[in-house]
């Protein structure tokens, strides 16, 4: 089929456009031009997240919470999208109000960063869970006194050592999930501290 980004542009009526079935039944869009995805996607009046699956005939899936994740003077970096059904994907700003559905050069920090390394400054306790729900959670209790709660993006099994940087200071409470994924993460990210203090 045509691109509608440069269709006829090149004085040429050749089908360069392709869409085919990726992983878990996600609309592959390429262009033989090479046109960006999210452009041709806009370009026909869809969005990124209409390229997912449709679920159990109840409709497409829908975003049900995004989590920002900023840098340190709160500037967003990307986003961590809760879809239901459940399922998690990341985006990111594309600088003209629109969104970016990869990781792509962006930088991976700690949610809640600029509370994080605040309360880290003060000497203070950091919670480290699995989600950003469990997170907010905890940051949302009345007079809990000079803590934050943080998660790493992606989960269990997705710790990195600046991470552990970044707690350097702080006393860290490590929130075990009860299951084997979540007792793995524990540990990982108990080693990694211990790694940064020795």
């Amino acid at each position: 089929m045509l691109c509608p980004i440069h269709e006829g542009d090149d004085g040429k009526h050749d089908p360069s456009l392709s869409v085919d079935e990726g992983r878990e039944g996600r609309a592959l869009v390429y262009c033989q031009a090479r046109c960006a995805e999210e452009d041709v996607v806009a370009a026909l009046g869809l969005t990124m997240t209409d390229l997912f699956e449709r679920s159990n005939g109840k409709g497409k899936s829908q975003i049900a919470a995004t989590y920002n994740y900023t840098d340190e003077g709160g500037d967003l970096l990307f986003q961590a999208v809760r879809m239901e059904p459940k399922d998690f994907r990341f985006r990111r700003p594309d600088g003209n109000g629109g969104w970016i559905w990869n990781m792509k050069g962006v930088r991976r920090v700690l949610y809640n960063l600029p509370g994080v390394l605040a309360t880290v400054a003060d000497g203070g306790t950091v919670y480290v869970v699995e989600g950003e729900k469990d997170a907010d959670r905890i940051n949302a209790l009345p007079d809990a006194g000079n803590i934050i709660a943080t998660t790493n993006p992606g989960g269990a099994g997705k710790w990195r050592r600046e991470y552990s940087e970044m707690l350097l200071g702080a006393n860290v409470v490590i929130v075990q999930d009860k299951d084997d994924p979540g007792r793995k993460h524990a540990r990982a990210v108990a080693r990694s501290l211990k790694e940064i203090l020795q």
